[in-house]
């Protein structure tokens, strides 16, 4: 959520959200995690950026970053609230609008779970600040995700099913209108330019044509017959 001053976010894709990236991540081993931050706002800048270890999760090691402070805290009343890692940018270095950096972290061997969530806070030079600690449910990602890392990709949830296809076509089917033996006005209407002209209709019309064809073939032949006899 957000919370502060105001402020515009670009109008960027979802793969913009803070992500986690951690090449070969196992558990029960250490790992490199890299935090990738966009600044998506218009105007402001990033300025600060404190993430939270999930429990059972340590830094060995803070990778400095140019331009940057980095401290840690015992804590900062997140949900996921373990130990927080904070990094806070000198003038003239912070997160440009549009641009991202990477914050890195050597984490001690990490513990044996399915997923683990790093809840971030990225703060902004116009003093708003964006949580991003809300869980991805039902394979759905939320408006401010987590930054997730995945050791079991089984425990990642399901997306809840869709309908069944035979039930999204039977229920189709009943909601078509029927068809009648007698042409209504709207069949003889020309479509509109473009428009696509339902094959149901084009059945029936091509049908009735072929009625009244054959009906006036006959019709002629009983009036040739008749005019032979006359002579």
């Amino acid at each position: 959520m957000v919370a502060g001053a105001g402020g515009v976010l670009l109008p960027t894709p979802a793969s913009a959200h803070v992500r986690l990236l951690s090449e070969g991540a196992e558990a029960g081993k250490p790992a490199t995690l890299k935090f990738r931050v966009p600044s998506e706002k218009e105007v402001s800048t990033t300025v600060r950026i404190a993430i939270t270890l999930p429990e059972g999760v340590s830094a060995d090691s803070v990778p400095a970053v140019k331009g940057w402070t980095i401290s840690r805290a015992a804590g900062n009343g997140m949900a996921n609230g373990g130990s927080s890692i904070v990094w806070t940018a000198k003038p003239g270095n912070e997160v440009q609008p549009a641009e991202t950096q990477t914050f890195t972290v050597r984490a001690a061997p990490l513990p044996k779970v399915g997923i683990l969530r790093f809840d971030t806070a990225q703060t902004y030079s116009d003093g708003s600040v964006v949580n991003w600690n809300q869980p991805t449910t039902g394979g759905q990602e939320p408006e401010f995700p987590s930054p997730e890392l995945v050791l079991d990709p089984d425990a990642v949830p399901e997306a809840p099913p869709g309908g069944e296809p035979e039930e999204q076509s039977h229920s189709a089917i009943n909601e078509a209108p029927e068809l009648s033996a007698t042409p209504r006005a709207d069949m003889a209407a020309e479509p509109a330019e473009g428009q696509d002209i339902p094959l149901a209709v084009v059945s029936v019309a091509g049908t009735l044509a072929a009625v009244g064809l054959a009906a006036l073939a006959r019709r002629l032949r009983r009036r040739s017959a008749h005019s032979g006899r006359k002579h």
